[in-house]
């Protein structure tokens, strides 16, 4: 089980993510909600763990001035978490499951470096963003400017010949969490604001 802690309290999480967030692969499903409150309500009855609550998160997405990784399916996203301060770069694709992260120490020299080496900014995406983890799943609530809500339903590995497997998980899981009466969005927030 999680545990919390003060040095994890200043990054502003409220538990060790453990194994959460590890892995080359990420198996998800996205559902559009109407109302987050009951969705947390219902996570909250089955115990879900919080991992960090009332992070703003602007997503800054990153490609080469030609555009060749995006037209290549792979998507470099800067993250900036408040007031957590935390920063990830995640980079997506080019495999449908393919993710992999990486938590940086400084949002601005972070940019600046990747600007230097040739990135440009093409858009951003701003959300907030709720974390909970039940069992080896982590649930996010999300409210995203322009698009609304949404709950993310997600686990990670490394290893790929688990994913068919992974996939049966998360849609069992979902309809345990009652997730499976909600619309489900296949599309990315990027995909979903920009095209």
């Amino acid at each position: 089980m999680q545990q919390r802690s003060d040095h994890l309290e200043t990054k502003g999480m409220l538990c060790d993510p453990g194994d959460h967030f590890k892995g080359r692969f990420e198996v998800e499903r996205k559902f559009r909600v109407a109302d987050l409150a009951s969705v947390r309500e219902h996570l909250e009855k089955l115990s879900a763990i919080p991992f960090t609550l009332g992070n703003a998160e602007t997503d800054v997405f990153l490609d080469l001035p030609d555009g060749r990784l995006e037209a290549n399916g792979q998507f470099h996203t800067l993250r900036h978490m408040r007031p957590s301060e935390r920063v990830l770069w995640i980079s997506k694709g080019p495999a449908k499951d393919e993710c992999v992260a990486i938590d940086l120490a400084n949002y601005d020299k972070a940019l600046a470096m990747l600007k230097s080496l040739g990135f440009i900014e093409k858009r951003q995406i701003h959300k907030r963003r709720d974390i909970y983890f039940i069992d080896k799943f982590h649930v996010t609530l999300d409210q995203v400017d322009g698009l609304g809500s949404f709950v993310e339903l997600a686990i990670m590995t490394d290893d790929e010949d688990l994913l068919p497997m992974l996939r049966d998980e998360v849609q069992h899981t979902a309809m345990e969490l009652k997730l499976t009466s909600y619309p489900e969005e296949h599309l990315s927030y990027r995909e979903l604001l920009f095209g």
